[in-house]
């Protein structure tokens, strides 16, 4: 059995070193800035509106985390709750992959959604972690297109 326990502040520097490695398995590029303000921003959230779920690597340090930020959201049809889910950094040290360790935390994390209450949970997976993520009861939407759109960030005047 895997040890998955609740993740906390303290967790924080090494939740975004495997989130650095997530990123750069799908081809992004983490700056040291970015590690710096994201470990500030996961320790600030953590517990708050922000779960995460992790495995303790044996040698130290984390062998796997997950996130779910937690956000209002106005009711639909079908769900009325005021809060969804999005699933973010589910990621495995490479030592530790194929242990089954993803899926323990993403159990872990859809058992706390559950538990608030959480009817809506929403992710975007690589193309390594989609099969798990089907298996989970998670689909690819088609009565409507998913559209993003990345803002020019305003410089200071």
């Amino acid at each position: 059995m895997t040890a998955v326990r609740p993740a906390t502040a303290a967790d924080a520097a090494e939740i975004v070193h495997l989130g650095a490695l997530m990123y750069k398995a799908v081809g992004a590029a983490p700056t040291p800035m970015w590690a710096v303000d994201s470990t500030r921003l996961v320790a600030e959230r953590m517990g708050h509106d922000l779960i995460g779920m992790v495995i303790d690597a044996p040698e130290g340090g984390l062998a796997c985390c997950g996130l779910v930020n937690i956000a209002p959201r106005l009711p639909r049809p079908g769900a009325l709750s005021r809060y969804m889910g999005y699933l973010q950094w589910v990621s495995t040290s490479r030592q530790h992959q194929y242990k089954g360790y993803a899926k323990a935390i993403m159990d872990a994390l859809l058992a706390e959604t559950d538990d608030r209450g959480i009817e809506v949970v929403e992710l975007h997976a690589s193309p390594q972690g989609r099969h798990m993520y089907e298996d989970l009861g998670f689909f690819v939407k088609d009565d409507n297109i998913a559209m993003t759109s990345v803002r020019e960030r305003k410089r200071p005047q």
